[in-house]
């Protein structure tokens, strides 16, 4: 069973999906994507014609997160909860930029190693997702991105609960203004908007070299 299951991971879920409608409010297209099997519809709010689901009570496709069936350049928007707990190598990163259209966005979230949810994984030792699974700091991520070809656009860090009790579903506003305030780089997870951005070329046109005009001068008593 998924710890998202949980009292705990249900909030955590609903407060992801709040701030990923307010990252994609503005994307529009034809195709979006949401990876992972959640059950949450972190796509509820997109402005896109066309939603994809790869699992969850959502899920009209299925495959395999490194090797996306589609094609190149086909998707506007991919939406990757949790996925690189799971999976983050450099083919993974590589199979975004390759689906994702020019101007097209990719939105992850995932948990910080550096917060109270890195604390839990580091001293409990569990064998459930996501605890089991490798938490991966977002200046390593924005890194692989940036070398897959993206461009970052946003990141920012949210919740700085005591992530300990899954059995509750209290919320402490003063933990997020302290945290927000003075420790805005621990909060227990991260979101990054990156872009991919394709440079196009540019036609130049030949700077043609004007020739001087020759003016002949005819001798009329010669024709």
């Amino acid at each position: 069973m998924s710890w998202f299951n949980s009292l705990a991971g249900k909030k955590l879920l609903q407060t992801e999906q709040s701030v990923i409608e307010s990252l994609i409010n503005d994307k529009f297209g034809y195709f979006a994507i949401q990876l992972g099997n959640y059950d949450c519809n972190f796509l509820t709010g997109s402005r896109i014609a066309t939603h994809l689901f790869s699992g969850g009570k959502y899920q009209n496709i299925s495959f395999f997160n490194s090797a996306l069936p589609i094609n190149a350049d086909s998707l506007d928007l991919i939406i990757c909860p949790h996925i690189i707990e799971q999976t983050s190598s450099i083919e993974f990163f590589n199979e975004l930029y390759r689906t994702i259209i020019p101007g097209g966005n990719v939105v992850f979230v995932s948990f910080n190693p550096y917060s109270f949810a890195g604390l839990r994984k580091l001293f409990w030792f569990e064998n459930v997702a996501p605890w089991n699974g490798n938490f991966i700091s977002p200046n390593s991520i924005q890194k692989s991105l940036i070398d897959a070809g993206f461009t970052i656009d946003e990141a920012k860090m949210s919740n700085y609960q005591l992530i300990f009790n899954d059995k509750t579903l209290n919320f402490n506003e003063s933990l997020e203004s302290i945290g927000s305030r003075w420790l805005p780089f621990f909060g227990n997870i991260y979101f990054i908007v990156a872009k991919k951005m394709e440079t196009t070329i540019t036609p130049i046109k030949p700077g043609w070299i004007k020739q001087k005009k020759i003016s002949v001068a005819i001798n009329k008593g010669h024709l």
